[in-house]
C-alpha cells in the first residue's frame, strides 16, 4: 500500500488544524453569548443614556391663538394613574368627569414607554435622549433631578407614591412620601396610610402636589391589560381620584375670601383654587408590558382643569414636553433652554410630529455594510448551492414571531435572563440547522459550513447591537443600548446565534470524519498464497 504524497498529507493535517480551531471557536461563542445577552440586558434597564440636549422633537410652531390667557395663580395637583391606556381612561367616571370641565388631551408621551423615563420628561421638558434617562428600572436617579427641574423650583412642593417610592424619590420634590424605603418596595404600614397622605398633599397649602398611583400599572405586570384584576385596579384607581379631587375642591371652597380666624385671632390666608393635570405615562400589552415604541401604549390620555382654562375636547395629540410647559407656566417655573414644550394652545393648532427618536445615520450605514459583508460570506460559503442556504435563520425569525409576537421593549420574553420562552419558541429552526449542517459537513470545507451558516445570523446581530450602541457594554461602558425597535431583537439574536454556534461547531467536527465506503471488494481479487 502507497504512502500518500507529502503534500496530501500537509493538506489534511491543515485541514484538521482548521476544523478544530473553528469548533473550539465555536464553542467558546457557545458559551460566552448568553453571558453577554444578560450583560445586554442588564444595560438596557438600569444604565442610563448619553445626555444629548440637541435631542428634542421637531414640533411644528405657529402663532399662539390669541384666546390664551395667563394661568390664574392656584394650587396645582398632578394626579399620574401609572399604566392607564387610553381605553380605560374613556370609562373612568371621575376622569371623565374632571377632564369634562377643562382641556381634554391625547399624549404623545415619547420613547422609551418607562415611568421614570417619561416622569422625567414631563418635570423637566426635556425628551428621554435629552436627559439619557432612558431606562432606569428599580432604582432612584443619582443625583435627582437638579434645579432646573420644576419640582426644584416650588417651595414646598410634595410628592407621594403608592408604591416604587424610588420613583418620586428621583424628581426633585421638596418632600417626598414616604421618606423612608428600601430599593422599589413599601412596607404593610405605608400601604394602608398612603391615601391619607395623599388627601392631605392636595388639600393643603402647598403649591404644587404630586400624587402617583400604581396599582393599575401592578395589575398589569402582574395579570396583563385585558384581564379582569387590571380592569379592576382602574375602577380602584379612578375611585381613588373621585376622592381627591372633592377633598381638594372642598378645602378651597371651605376657605372664604380673608380666611377664617386663626387660633391667634388674625385671619388665616384662603386657599388658592385647584389647577388640575390628570395623565397616564403609558398603557399595557394585553398579557402585560410597555417600554417599547408602539403607538397604543405610547399615546395616552390627559387633561387640564382648573381656573382659566377653557373646556375642550382632545382635537390632536400633543407631546408630552408641551404638557410640561403647561404645567410649569402653571408654577411658575422655567424649563431648561433646551426645552421645546409649546403653550398647550399653540400645540393643539399645530398637530403632527414624529415622536420617537432617529437613529444616528452612521451607524445604520455601518450595520448595512455589516449585513452586506454577511450577506457576501454567506455565499461565498453556499457556492451556489442554495441547499446550503442558512434556512434554519429565517424560519427562528419566523418562529418567535408566530410564538411569541414581534420583540419590543413591552415583551417581557426579551428580558427573561434564561430566554426559556425563545428557546421554546426556534427549537425547530435549530433542529433544521442539526441536519443541514450535519449532511453539508461531508461535502464541504469547514469554513465554508460556518460561513454559510453563521455569517448572515451573526451579522444581523452585530449590525442591530451597532445601531443600537450595544457594542459600548462588552468595552466596560454603561451607557445604555435603548432605540426603537432594534435594542428588542438583539436578545433573540443573541440566543439563535449562540444556539446556532453550538450546533456548527458540532457539524465542524464531523468534516473530519472520513467518508464511509459502502462497497464491498469484488470476490477473488485478493492475491493468493503460492
Amino acid at each position: 500500500m502507497s504512502t500518500p504524497p507529502a503534500s496530501i498529507r500537509a493538506g489534511g493535517a491543515a485541514r484538521v488544524t482548521l476544523a478544530l480551531a473553528l469548533a473550539a471557536a465555536l464553542l467558546a461563542a457557545y458559551w460566552w453569548l448568553p453571558d453577554a445577552r444578560r450583560a445586554f440586558i442588564k444595560a438596557v434597564v438600569s444604565a442610563d443614556g448619553v445626555a444629548r440636549p440637541d435631542a428634542a422633537p421637531h414640533l411644528p410652531r405657529g402663532p399662539t391663538p390669541a384666546t390664551v390667557a395667563a394661568p390664574t395663580p392656584s394650587r396645582v395637583r398632578v394626579v399620574l394613574i401609572d399604566g392607564v391606556d387610553r381605553a380605560s381612561a374613556d370609562r373612568m367616571p371621575a376622569w371623565r368627569a374632571l377632564c369634562a370641565r377643562g382641556q381634554a388631551l391625547t399624549v404623545d408621551v415619547g420613547f422609551p414607554t418607562v415611568s421614570l423615563p417619561v416622569q422625567s420628561v414631563l418635570w423637566t421638558g426635556l425628551v428621554q435622549q435629552q436627559t439619557g434617562v432612558v431606562f432606569h428600572s428599580g432604582a432612584r436617579l443619582d443625583p435627582p433631578l437638579g434645579a432646573t427641574a420644576i419640582p426644584a423650583q416650588v417651595p414646598g412642593s410634595v410628592a407621594v407614591a403608592e408604591a416604587y417610592p424610588y420613583i418620586v424619590h428621583s424628581l426633585g420634590f421638596a418632600r417626598t412620601e414616604p421618606a423612608e424605603f428600601t430599593g422599589s418596595k413599601v412596607d404593610a404600614a405605608w400601604t394602608a396610610a398612603w391615601q391619607e397622605r395623599a388627601l392631605a398633599a392636595v388639600t393643603g397649602p402647598a403649591r404644587l402636589a404630586f400624587v402617583h398611583i400604581l396599582r393599575v400599572d401592578t395589575a398589569g405586570h402582574k395579570f396583563g391589560g385585558a384581564s379582569a384584576e387590571y380592569h379592576a385596579a382602574v375602577d380602584e384607581a379612578d375611585a381613588i381620584l373621585a376622592e381627591l379631587v372633592a377633598a381638594a375642591e372642598a378645602s378651597a371652597q371651605a376657605a372664604p375670601p380673608g380666611g377664617a380666624p386663626a387660633p391667634g385671632g388674625d385671619p388665616a390666608p384662603a386657599l388658592a383654587p385647584v389647577r388640575w393635570l390628570v395623565l397616564s405615562d403609558h398603557g399595557h400589552l394585553p398579557g402585560g408590558g410597555h417600554g417599547g415604541e408602539e403607538e397604543h401604549l405610547r399615546v395616552v390620555r390627559a387633561c387640564v382643569v382648573g381656573p382659566g382654562v377653557a373646556a375642550g375636547a382632545a382635537a390632536a395629540t400633543v407631546h408630552l414636553v408641551d404638557v410640561a410647559r403647561d404645567l410649569a407656566d402653571a408654577v411658575g417655573a422655567v424649563l431648561p433652554a433646551a426645552a421645546r414644550g409649546r403653550p398647550l394652545a399653540e400645540a393643539l393648532a399645530h398637530p403632527g410630529f414624529a415622536a420617537l427618536p432617529t437613529l444616528p445615520i452612521g451607524r445604520v450605514a455601518l450595520a448595512l455594510l455589516l449585513l452586506a459583508l454577511g450577506v457576501g460570506a454567506t455565499a461565498w460559503g453556499m457556492r451556489g448551492r442554495l441547499r446550503a442556504a442558512p434556512w434554519w435563520f429565517p424560519l427562528a425569525l419566523g418562529l418567535v414571531l408566530i410564538s411569541l409576537g414581534t420583540p419590543t421593549l413591552s415583551t417581557p420574553f426579551i428580558y427573561k435572563p434564561t430566554g426559556r420562552d425563545l428557546y421554546l419558541a426556534f427549537w425547530p429552526a435549530l433542529a433544521l440547522l442539526a441536519v443541514g449542517a450535519g449532511l453539508a459537513a461531508r461535502d464541504r470545507a469547514p469554513l465554508r459550513l460556518v460561513a454559510a451558516q453563521l455569517a448572515l445570523p451573526a451579522a444581523a446581530l452585530l449590525a442591530a447591537l451597532l445601531v443600537c450602541g450595544g457594542e459600548v457594554v462588552f468595552v466596560g461602558a454603561t451607557a445604555a443600548p435603548v432605540v426603537p425597535r432594534y435594542t428588542a431583537w438583539v436578545s433573540p439574536l443573541f440566543l439563535m446565534v449562540a444556539q446556532a454556534c453550538g450546533v456548527v461547531a458540532l457539524a465542524a467536527l464531523a468534516t473530519l470524519v472520513p467518508p464511509r465506503s459502502d462497497r464491498a471488494a469484488p470476490p477473488g481479487t485478493r492475491r493468493s498464497a503460492p
